[in-house]
């Protein structure tokens, strides 16, 4: 499988955002795989659990206050 490496900045409503993306995409291919659809969702979904997953794996605050922890982006389920 061909692997790509990217340094992308996002503001923290921008992670919230994608965070909702992706759930609703996971949510959406589940919704079809219910409905006994096949490829692609279930590709689809396991490639948005894997990214969701990755989302916070190496986040560094470059901007804003120190005075406490980053953002509470809340846990996965």
């Amino acid at each position: 499988m061909t692997q790509y490496s990217f340094n992308i900045r996002f503001n923290d409503s921008e992670m919230v955002m994608l965070r909702v993306a992706l759930r609703n995409m996971i949510q959406h291919c589940q919704e079809q795989l219910d409905q006994g659809e096949g490829a692609p969702y279930w590709a689809h979904k396991k490639s948005a659990e894997r990214v969701l997953d990755k989302l916070y794996d190496d986040m560094q605050q470059i901007s804003g206050n120190s005075f406490g922890p980053f953002l509470d982006f809340g846990e996965e389920e």
